[in-house]
């Protein structure tokens, strides 16, 4: 195991990105010299960021403005909860935060975001030009508050082709099929994440009763650790599994595990979302204009290069568009997904409600 882990992130390491130092700045005006200045005199910024990405936009931060990044430890939801507990107690040690969605409810609905749109200032971040559909992306209504870096598909199911015959898998109802039972696995649907991600698809797609069918009926095995997920399917514990995601898919494939298979289903591509690439600002930030760069910086290519490469998701820039980011997870023109869950509607008013169907149809954690 040890080996098969050295490995991984021996691969892994090749996609660590060149720098884009020289162009990410190009037609700033004197506004943003003088934020940057007044960076440079803070000294650092503090971000809250999944372990994952920590250290490729904290070296290509420093590298590219001379200006340190502290990151702060901890799980995702962990993060979340304490930067939760210092807005509300009005003492925020957080200048920025990269993470999921949970902070358009625990954040931004109560007033505890500043906006980021009137702080970005690089005319390379500004075009329209830059960004996929020709608009930025944005989380909340107001489009000002949680930005979207990125955007990708995700609902797939992943399949080792040595034990599965992949040819005979062409819908999601194929799952259902006898031979299957007790084959597949899933990262855990009854709690937020990937399996419930991937979950809410199906019920969004072929309604509740199919996903009865399929995570119960077929005596799906569940699990709450990703890489452990992928494991089994390519080791042949379980060859068939659902929610797993690609940053884990691809480092098993790199260690050649090429048996990894993730096909795309006739009857239904997967749904829309931004995993951990949406980024916010809190209010009351100790280092206000080193955050100012930090959010310049992160919407410009060399940020969007260093979480993409690091998260394999496809960037919303047309400039940040890497051969790393497998295929299955990049929205296709003219592929219609099942749903958007990164949208405020969905996430604020259905999410809530579909968590509780899974949890009611699928029993207790």
């Amino acid at each position: 195991m040890r080996r098969l882990a050295a490995a991984i992130f021996a691969g892994f390491a090749l996609l660590a990105p060149a720098s884009a130092q020289d162009d990410w700045q190009a037609g700033a005006g004197e506004d943003w010299r003088k934020v940057l200045a007044a960076a440079k005199q803070e000294g650092s910024v503090v971000v809250l960021a999944p372990a994952a990405i920590a250290k490729a936009i904290g070296e290509g931060f420093q590298r590219d403005t001379g200006i340190a990044v502290v990151s702060v430890g901890g799980s995702v939801s962990d993060q979340s909860t304490r930067l939760e507990r210092e807005a509300q107690a009005g003492s925020v040690t957080i200048d920025v935060a990269i993470g999921g969605g949970t902070e358009l409810l625990t954040l931004h609905l109560p007033g505890h975001l500043e906006p980021i749109k009137p702080k970005l200032l690089l005319p390379g971040v500004k075009d329209p030009a830059k960004w996929v559909g020709g608009r930025m992306h944005w989380f909340d209504k107001q489009q000002a508050y949680m930005l979207k870096t990125s955007n990708w598909v995700h609902g797939w199911p992943v399949i080792n082709s040595k034990e599965i015959d992949v040819s005979k898998i062409v819908t999601w109802k194929d799952l259902l099929k006898p031979e299957y039972k007790g084959k597949i696995a899933a990262y855990d649907p009854r709690l937020g994440g990937p399996g419930q991600s991937a979950a809410a698809f199906l019920a969004h797609q072929f309604g509740i009763e199919f996903v009865r069918q399929l995570y119960l009926g077929q005596q799906v095995t569940y699990t709450r650790d990703n890489r452990q997920l992928v494991e089994w399917a390519a080791r042949g514990a379980y060859p068939i599994v659902l929610g797993a995601i690609q940053f884990e898919v691809e480092r098993f494939k790199r260690a050649g595990m090429t048996q990894l298979a993730v096909p795309l289903l006739s009857d239904g591509h997967g749904s829309l979302t931004s995993g951990f690439g949406v980024v916010k600002m809190p209010k009351g930030a100790p280092h206000p204009n080193a955050a100012t760069v930090f959010v310049n910086w992160f919407a410009s290519r060399p940020g969007h290069i260093a979480y993409a490469s690091s998260m394999l998701e496809s960037s919303t820039r047309t400039d940040a568009q890497i051969d790393a980011v497998p295929g299955y997870v990049t929205p296709k023109p003219g592929v219609k997904y099942g749903l958007d869950q990164y949208s405020e509607d969905w996430y604020k008013n259905e999410r809530p409600k579909i968590g509780k169907t899974l949890l009611d149809a699928l029993g207790g954690r």
